[in-house]
């Protein structure tokens, strides 16, 4: 299999298309020229004398001696317009047997800019028929908050200027297409700037989580993955059917294909817990781990235990680990973090208290042990909170905000948990001095938050850095779409000023890949109007990265179906094999199973209007 078949089909295409266009011309223009000179011919006076047959016949032979050079000149331009048309056909001809050379890459980018300007506006078009049409429907309230995808205006545009990457051509061979898709825009490596991700017009409805809040996501090199969650809207269609009523469902989102598939539910994972909301998850040797949470309604049934998720074909399904020990109490909003071969657990709340003790769980072993119970009351330890962010540099684990039920902490001194010493530490940071930053009450800090999101990964230098974004006051009257990072060395804070969430966010979830990215899902979306809960997936390079994972962030831009092709062709191709690896199993051309219709669909998404268009 040719790969590159399909540029060079195009080439062929569009050099045939400008010469035959050329040739149409030509023949436009020699029709045009006999026809203005009939129309002259006919217009021209006719000098005729029946009374004086002398003066006649002079004009006659004064006309046929007119007539005799117009007629050898009309035949040299027949002459000349043969051999140029003989010639165009030759130059044709010549033209079509050379294509097979490769076209001139700067001829192809421009002839590509040509056809992208003429789609935009097409699709554009489109996307307002379709808008216009959706309005005058009588709505379901419930399909429109399960299903919602507002356009979110961001002042992080696709538009704006970084480092550009040219077409990278792996699309499938003419034989495979059906029919043609739009071309997109230049892909354009952004850095620090939020992004999102187009995956819904590759979806059927049920081909993707609902919207959701209270969830939590965690990422591999390959996949994210997305574990619970709540929404009221389908709590009550699960509650009709008897269901759970948060959601019982593993998605996973592959990187390299922008598509979904939910990996484990109810009906396939007998073990699936239903304390899905506000719990903690974590990944180690490809293997998921969840701890704690909360069923609905909040508060009344909390968990301790740990859950283990594979979604491996030959293992996939939900263990509940059997643990013994000094086990942590039954609670939500904790923080996990995995130091060596432990898991430590830090905070929550069981609804109405609230910790900030330590436990750890020997993942060899599975033996709890409490390491360290908190007495704030007594000496110099942080205050119980839940819905914080815990973030790991190997010697502490730094806990970052979060709250009580109408109080938040604030981020300027930070607790952080010592490790080797069995303690807990403070460390003040220092504020952003940029004049976005600066205010008279900040100073150059975050705003005290709650519910917000956090990631964190190890920049070029070797620094570990912290991302927060959004989040609320305790107050339930303040909300933030603000994106910040703490230099966790330096203990520097600075204001992410090219990137912001388009709208106040919280609930939601955040999680990185190793090559530095974040991916932000869900949530629930605040505005002057109504609050809302939201599935919606950005992302955004919190570093300038490699640049094999560059170009592979633009090969899977422009080829979302990568796979359709055999391992072996890729690899001809050059996509090196640590690559190749992050793609999802082999799929058939023209499998029923195409991407973002999974063989599973979600239990809460059959609706009114969902139901209509799954059939």
């Amino acid at each position: 299999m040719q790969i590159l078949n399909l540029c060079k089909l195009k080439c062929i295409i569009l050099d045939k298309l400008r010469h035959t266009w050329t040739f149409v011309i030509f023949v436009a223009q020699l029709f045009d020229s006999y026809y203005r000179k009939a129309i002259n011919l006919q217009q021209q006076p006719h000098h005729h004398n029946n009374n004086h047959n002398n003066n006649n016949n002079n004009v006659m032979e004064q006309e046929m001696q007119e007539e005799l050079p117009e007629e050898q000149q009309n035949q040299q331009q027949q002459q000349q317009q043969q051999q140029q048309l003989e010639q165009a056909q030759a130059d044709f001809v010549a033209r079509f047997n050379a294509i097979g050379e490769p076209m001139d890459a700067s001829d192809m980018e421009n002839e590509d800019a040509d056809d992208e300007i003429d789609i935009d506006d097409e699709d554009d078009d489109v996307d307002d028929d379709d808008n216009d049409v959706s309005d005058e429907d009588e709505s379901d309230p419930e399909m429109e908050e399960m299903y919602s995808d507002g356009d979110w205006t961001t002042s992080n545009d696709e538009s704006e200027v970084s480092t550009t990457i040219s077409n990278v051509g792996l699309g499938p061979s003419s034989s495979e297409q059906t029919e043609p898709k739009p071309e997109r825009p230049m892909y354009k490596f952004q850095p620090a700037r939020l992004v999102k991700c187009q995956f819904k017009e590759k979806h059927c409805i049920g081909g993707f989580p609902l919207a959701r809040s209270g969830h939590r996501i965690i990422a591999s090199k390959s996949h994210l993955y997305s574990l619970g969650g709540y929404n009221p809207r389908s709590a009550l269609t699960a509650a009709r059917r008897g269901r759970c009523l948060l959601f019982q469902e593993l998605w996973s989102y592959n990187f390299a294909t922008n598509s979904w598939k939910l990996e484990l539910n109810a009906d396939n994972a007998s073990n699936m817990p239903t304390e899905l909301a506000s719990n903690a998850l974590a990944i180690h040797n490809d293997v998921l781990i969840s701890h704690g949470g909360t069923g609905y309604p909040f508060g009344e049934s909390c968990s301790n235990d740990c859950y283990v998720y594979r979604t491996s074909d030959e293992r996939a399904g939900v263990e509940r680990l059997k643990v013994s020990g000094d086990l942590p109490t039954a609670q939500y909003g904790p923080g996990i973090v995995i130091h060596k071969h432990y898991l430590y657990t830090i905070g929550g709340t069981t609804g109405f208290d609230y910790s900030c003790d330590v436990y750890r769980l020997d993942l060899r072993t599975k033996v709890w042990e409490n390491v360290y119970i908190c007495r704030p009351e007594m000496r110099d330890d942080p205050e119980g909170r839940y819905r914080h962010e815990v973030v790991y540099d190997g010697k502490h684990i730094y806990a970052l905000g979060g709250g009580t039920s109408n109080s938040v902490f604030d981020l300027q001194r930070i607790p952080a948990y010592n490790l080797d010493a069995n303690r807990w530490d403070y460390f003040d940071t220092l504020p952003d001095r940029s004049s976005m930053a600066w205010s008279q009450n900040d100073k150059g800090y975050p705003k005290p938050r709650k519910c917000f999101s956090c990631v964190q990964h190890q920049s070029s230098s070797g620094d570990i850095e912290a991302f927060i974004t959004g989040g609320l006051q305790g107050d339930f009257s303040t909300y933030f779409s603000d994106i910040w990072k703490l230099n966790l060395r330096t203990k520097q804070w600075t204001i992410i000023q090219t990137a912001s969430l388009p709208r106040p966010l919280y609930f939601h979830s955040a999680a990185h890949s190793d090559n530095g990215c974040m991916y932000i899902f869900g949530g629930i979306e605040y505005n002057d109007k109504e609050m809302r809960r939201r599935n919606d997936l950005y992302k955004m390079w919190m570093t300038i990265p490699k640049l094999s994972e560059m170009c592979w962030d633009a090969i899977t831009y422009y080829n979302d179906n990568l796979d359709l092709y055999d391992r072996k062709a890729l690899l001809r191709a050059g996509i090196p094999k640590r690559f190749t690896e992050r793609l999802p199993p082999q799929r058939l051309a023209g499998d029923d199973n195409e991407p973002g219709t999974s063989i599973m669909t979600s239990l809460y998404s059959i609706a009114k209007r969902a139901r209509s268009q799954m059939q």
